[in-house]
């Protein structure tokens, strides 16, 4: 039988962070080909990992990731569509079970870009 370890990452760094309006997420959601955003403790977020090489794959394999940004927007209640002013609608996908966007969230929200 096959044996299945769960093992976090032990480390992960974000190389950038943006804050954006609502509207300007939903925007930049929208024109992407998989337009679904994530939602966790009144932020929606999408981040996006670094383009895929050897080195990175190394580190992966010890249990470290590189975002290269994370690209969020306050959205205090979740809902599984959110419309812009401009009427442009994503899909959001509640991840608030999830362990990993959780620590993300809260992380980001000790970071000085949650208050610009």
């Amino acid at each position: 039988m096959t044996e299945f370890i769960h093992k976090p990452y032990e480390k992960i760094y974000v190389r950038d962070m943006i804050k954006l309006s609502l509207d300007d997420l939903i925007g930049m959601m929208s024109s992407l080909e998989a337009a679904n955003a994530y939602w966790v403790d009144g932020v929606l977020f999408a981040s996006f990992a670094m383009t895929e090489s050897e080195e990175l794959a190394k580190k992966e394999m010890n249990n470290e990731m590189f975002l290269d940004k994370v690209v969020f927007a306050i959205n205090e209640k979740y809902s599984k569509t959110v419309k812009s002013s401009t009427n442009l609608e994503i899909g959001v996908l509640n991840m608030q079970k999830s362990k990993l966007y959780s620590d993300l969230i809260n992380w980001l929200k000790t970071q000085p870009i949650w208050t610009d």
